[in-house]
């Protein structure tokens, strides 16, 4: 199973091991079920490759479109959708993606391999074409750049950000813009078709829908988020 470093989802401890509201989970639906999971850290290009090739069994965090369907199941455990963070102290305050779009001077950090949403992916390739957009290997880095002044904003969310703007010292100096309230999106495991058995699949949807049912996900998304965060990440 793939997983990867995105703020509270999963984040490296002292040492290699990895600590998140993603491994939790991983933990629980295995105790649940009796499945050994071998995971490990790899990046979201890579991951999703690795899947539609038919040569990784799961990830973490994945969301659910349509385009994956075909080699891939989904079991759904969180939800969400987005935002612009725009740093705060640019010579002319941005509080508009249409004031964003309009200062050519302004570049996008995005992580390479990432799905924003139905909304946000079209805003995003239309910088794309304007040569606006720098990638990066993952949202650590990305902020990194924004804060260094290479970039003008990223993309994050609630269930994430805290840490990496803590991470990144960007804390209390970005402007959140959320410009597309309705473009939430469902995420949870993604399970080969290839790979992962139908029983196997099924197992593990049933530990996620117990664990929904008995407050186990609210307990794990509390230990790292507020209630509130927390309420608003559950399917």
């Amino acid at each position: 199973m793939a997983l990867y470093e995105y703020g509270s989802l999963a984040y490296r401890r002292a040492g290699p091991e990895a600590a998140g509201i993603d491994v939790d989970i991983v933990a629980e639906v295995a105790r649940r079920t009796g499945c050994r999971f071998e995971t490990f850290v790899d990046s979201r290009v890579r991951t999703w490759t690795d899947l539609a090739h038919g040569s990784l069994d799961m990830t973490v965090s994945a969301i659910e479109m349509d385009e994956r369907k075909g080699f891939a199941r989904f079991v759904i455990y969180m939800t969400g959708r987005n935002r612009l963070l725009v740093r705060s102290d640019l010579p002319d305050r941005v509080a508009t993606l249409d004031a964003f779009a309009e200062r050519p001077e302004l570049r996008l950090a995005v992580v390479k391999g990432f799905k924003h949403g139905p909304q946000w992916d079209p805003w995003i390739a239309m910088l794309h074409q304007q040569g606006r957009v720098d990638e990066y290997a993952d949202a650590r880095q990305a902020a990194r750049l924004v804060a260094l002044g290479r970039d003008a904003a990223f993309l994050s969310e609630p269930v994430v950000w805290k840490r990496i703007l803590t991470d990144s010292k960007l804390q209390g100096r970005i402007t959140v813009i959320d410009a597309f309230p309705g473009d939430n999106y469902a995420a949870g495991f993604a399970l080969s078709r290839a790979r992962v058995r139908e029983d196997d699949a099924r197992r593990i949807q049933e530990a996620i829908s117990a664990m929904r049912s008995d407050g186990t996900l609210l307990k794990i998304f509390s230990a790292y988020l507020s209630r509130g965060e927390a309420l608003s990440s559950l399917p």
